[in-house]
């Protein structure tokens, strides 16, 4: 589960501006919206709003590239620039990016980040927490500028002999990360980090992941029944899903590889032919929807036919259920575009449900939908809000707003955002009075 992210210097983002999924004291949906860990309780969800250009995209953007680099760095060849835009708009044009997030993986707790512009990682660090939240540090690596080189520093628990370590150290290039490296190297003890960036951080965009890709032939057979039953209790007058398949072969999964080199070609069909996961699998051809007729026949509508916000759904659902399984942490920006607020309060609240959600799962979004900014869907600490202040990003949550309990009852959190109470709006009413005092 994701405890806190932090980030600095990054795009709009110039300050360190952090998000935390820790819960405040508040009982409220305790049950459903809580998941206790240990000593820690953490939320199920949380939600970011505020005005265009705010830098909503940028913390899910952040997230993204955090993981991005974790994933692929190793594989970079010298030389290769980092995927990294610093803030533009201040007076520090040489300061570095920071990324940090503390996060629970296989029951332990671990806080991992990095400091790093377009050339070069300047800083990595790694650190567990054992059952009494002692910390331990694992490895630290820091770039030495005036002697051009990395010192690196081990806690007694990372477990590996000196000829491992300097191996490691002696494979890990200026633009690749220690963690990234080690992996590909073999560590074991470094696998559930590694993990938690590859296998439960996953990030969307605003259309989700593809036509009907969130969601593979196995999975839809084997959870048919709560696909079906999620689009009729989403009222989108579909009685089913029709999916075509055929076998997975060189020419169906690849028809592009004519215009490479032949030896090339060969060995992505060899590559692909010992991924353990394809063998006797079947790739998607064409995906239909069923519905009935005024004469109630069944009629079959293809994917490209239906509306966009039932494409949406279905490009969601899949990664929603393996989310939810899984329990893993799902990141999706604008999660309202195409979806009517009612199908996006459903989404929302399936990780609110206890018998869904058993693996405790977490979603985080950003939205515009002000019909959802209600607390009978979210506690206060699940709301977030991003407004530029001179120039950069401030992130802030709902419970830095102090209220009495009495006050808080009769809050209609919709109302007092549009009446800009928590701020992260648009400053239409400014531009209009300056445009109307100039005489036009």
């Amino acid at each position: 589960m994701l405890i806190e992210f932090r980030v600095e210097n990054f795009l709009s983002i110039q300050d360190e501006q952090v998000l935390s999924m820790v819960a405040s004291s508040d009982n409220t949906f305790l049950n459903s919206h809580v998941s206790n860990n240990g000593k820690l309780r953490l939320l199920k969800s949380s939600v970011v709003y505020g005005a265009n250009a705010a830098g909503k995209s940028n913390i899910i953007k952040a997230l993204k590239t955090m993981k991005t680099i974790v994933i692929s760095s190793a594989t970079k060849q010298r030389g290769d620039e980092l995927s990294v835009t610093p803030f533009l708009l201040g007076n520090e044009d040489n300061k570095p990016t920071k990324f940090e997030i503390i996060f629970i993986q296989d029951n332990k707790k671990y806080q991992y980040g990095f400091i790093l512009n377009s050339e070069k990682i300047l800083e990595e660090w790694l650190l567990t927490f054992d059952e009494n939240d002692a910390e331990q540090n694992w490895f630290e690596r820091i770039y030495n500028k005036k002697e051009e080189k990395y010192v690196y520093s081990f806690g007694e628990k990372f477990l590996a002999d000196e000829i491992y370590r300097q191996l490691w150290k002696d494979s890990t290039r200026d633009n690749a990360l220690f963690l990234s490296v080690v992996i590909q190297l073999n560590n074991e003890q470094l696998k559930p980090v590694f993990d938690f960036f590859d296998l439960k951080l996953q990030i969307a965009n605003s259309n989700g992941w593809g036509n009907g890709k969130s969601i593979t032939i196995n999975e839809y057979k084997k959870d048919k029944e709560l696909v079906d039953s999620f689009f009729k209790i989403a009222d989108l007058d579909i009685e089913g899903v029709e999916i075509k398949t055929s076998d997975i072969d060189e020419n169906s999964l690849l028809p592009n590889l004519q215009i490479l080199a032949q030896e090339v070609k060969e060995k992505i069909i060899k590559e692909i032919k010992n991924i353990q996961e394809l063998k006797n699998a079947k790739i998607l051809e064409d995906i239909s929807f069923m519905h009935l007729s005024q004469n109630n026949q069944i009629k079959f509508l293809n994917f490209k036919d239906e509306s966009d916000g039932t494409q949406k759904f279905f490009n969601l659902i899949g990664i929603w259920i393996k989310s939810l399984k899984r329990g893993n942490i799902l990141i999706i920006d604008e999660l309202n575009t195409h979806l009517h607020p009612l199908m996006t309060k459903f989404l929302v609240n399936l990780f609110h449900n206890e018998g869904l959600n058993k693996s405790n799962a977490q979603l985080i979004f950003t939205t515009h939908d002000t019909s959802i900014l209600n607390q009978d869907i979210f506690r206060r600490d699940q709301i977030w809000f991003c407004e530029k202040q001179n120039k950069a990003t401030k992130l802030y949550p709902l419970s830095d707003f102090e209220e009495s309990e009495e006050r808080r009852d009769k809050t209609n959190l919709e109302n007092d955002y549009l009446l800009g109470r928590f701020g992260a709006l648009p400053y239409f009413k400014e531009i209009l009075s300056s445009w109307s005092d100039n005489g036009n």
